[in-house]
């Protein structure tokens, strides 16, 4: 895996908790719904609605665990990412990198926050990938 991979993982991952969370909303309001159609004298209504109601708590449950899970994976990886970014000597190369792959800012969001052209943001960030890249790569080798 090369630097950009690495930070565009970091994104895949944020989208995928991002999804999960959308589907425990979605499947907690269904089970609000079918909730409601149960009777009050402790019988399930019609059509076994409370086997269904079960169906979405444990599926809920499932999903929590796994967006747990993600959400752990999503801090390690910025804290890694942010480690390799800190080596960067130039503090506009950080701060475009991190606003670009910590934050999802584009490149015309940052260049316009920072005060620069979009042209001298684009090349402040390839400048800063293949530093990263550089370092990655070195950390990698020792690493192995």
């Amino acid at each position: 895996m090369n630097i950009k991979e690495l930070l565009v993982s970091y994104k895949l991952i944020d989208d995928r908790i991002e999804l999960a969370l959308e589907e425990i909303a979605r499947l907690r309001s269904l089970a609000e719904r079918m909730t409601q159609c149960i009777s009050f004298d402790g019988r399930g209504g019609k059509g076994g609605h409370s086997d269904r109601v079960g169906n979405y708590a444990v599926r809920i449950a499932e999903l929590e665990i796994n967006t747990d899970r993600e959400i752990d994976r999503l801090v390690d990886l910025r804290e890694k990412i942010l480690k390799i970014v800190s080596s960067l000597d130039d503090d506009v190369e950080r701060i475009v990198i991190e606003r670009r792959y910590i934050m999802f800012e584009n490149n015309e969001a940052i260049a316009e926050k920072l005060g620069y052209s979009l042209r001298h943001i684009v090349r402040v960030h390839k400048s800063a990938l293949a530093k990263l890249e550089k370092m990655y790569n070195s950390e990698e080798q020792i690493a192995s």
